[in-house]
C-alpha cells in the first residue's frame, strides 16, 4: 500500500518538475536602428567595391535594404533596383562601380 501511494506521489512530482512553470519561447522582435542598418549595407558594399567580387555578405544585402524601407522607402528601392543590377554584374570593375554608386545612394 505504502508502495504504491509513493509511487503516484513521485509519478505526480516528476509530472510537476519536468512541466515547469515558465511560459515557453517568447517571439520577441528586437528594434534594430536604421544607422545600424545601413551601416552593415555601407560595410558590405565596400567590401565588393574593394575586391570586385561579390562575396557571401550579398545574401544578407537585401534583407538589410528591406530594414531600410521601414523607415525611408524612397532609398530602400533605389538600392534594391540597384542590387538587382549588381547581382547580374561578373567583371569586377563593373562591381566595382555598381558598389561605389549604391555607396553614394546611401
Amino acid at each position: 500500500m505504502f508502495m504504491k501511494k509513493f509511487c503516484a506521489l513521485a509519478v505526480l512530482t516528476m509530472s510537476l518538475a519536468v512541466s515547469g512553470c515558465g511560459g515557453g519561447l517568447v517571439d520577441e522582435k528586437i528594434p534594430v536602428s536604421t544607422s545600424a542598418i545601413e551601416g552593415n549595407v555601407r560595410k558590405t558594399l565596400e567590401e565588393f567595391e574593394k575586391t570586385g567580387q561579390l562575396g557571401s555578405g550579398i545574401t544578407g544585402l537585401e534583407s538589410d535594404i528591406n530594414g531600410i524601407q521601414l523607415t525611408d522607402s524612397a532609398k530602400a528601392e533605389t538600392l534594391i533596383k540597384l542590387l538587382r543590377e549588381l547581382q547580374g554584374l561578373t567583371k569586377p570593375a563593373d562591381i566595382k562601380a555598381k558598389a561605389k554608386e549604391m555607396i553614394s545612394k546611401l
